[in-house]
């Protein structure tokens, strides 16, 4: 079951030390749902946590490290790309669609994160700008349009059981530019 993203160390980016995960402090809206989001990129984790800093009016963010210990029951889902099914599971995560087409008991979820760039198209998929917010022509232009974005990878921890495998290393700040 062990993925790349998850054979190294895993950053959390915020406005806040973690050390300790509390599931019920995650967001709700979220790409893949709630939970403990992670990335392997440390450039990614530094990003969002001067954007978490900076929507706080804190002139420092934190980057939490966790090291994962792979444990062989946890249930895990990986989204290669930025696919149809990628878009149709944040879409309905983010509250767009009603209906998830997919199985959502899963532990862990691995895949793209939808970044400002993809937030962008996205939001433009959702007015109406491709079509039909739901018509597969609609959706299959917002993915072309993402194809060419370097899309950075997000771990979703989503149960405690999960929750269980990350050990704590250290955390660091980041400095809010300008």
């Amino acid at each position: 079951m062990l993925y790349s993203e998850l054979s190294g160390l895993l950053y959390h980016g915020s406005n806040a030390r973690v050390s300790d995960i509390d599931l019920s402090k995650g967001s709700l809206k979220k790409d893949f749902g709630n939970g403990f989001y992670t990335t392997s990129s440390k450039r990614q984790s530094e990003k969002f946590a001067q954007i978490k800093a900076k929507r706080y009016s804190a002139s420092t963010g934190y980057v939490s490290i966790f090291k994962f210990n792979d444990n062989a029951d946890l249930k895990t889902m990986r989204f290669e790309t930025a696919n149809l099914d990628w878009l149709n599971f944040v879409l309905f995560n983010r509250g767009f669609i009603k209906e998830n087409v997919l199985n959502n008991d899963y532990d862990i979820i691995i895949g793209p994160v939808a970044n400002d760039t993809v937030g962008l198209v996205l939001n433009q998929l959702i007015i109406g700008t491709y079509g039909d917010p739901l018509s597969l022509s609609a959706k299959e232009m917002a993915i072309r349009l993402l194809e060419p974005e370097k899309l950075y990878n997000q771990v979703l921890f989503k149960t405690e059981k999960s929750v269980e495998s990350l050990r704590f290393k250290e955390v660091y700040s980041v400095a809010v530019d300008g």
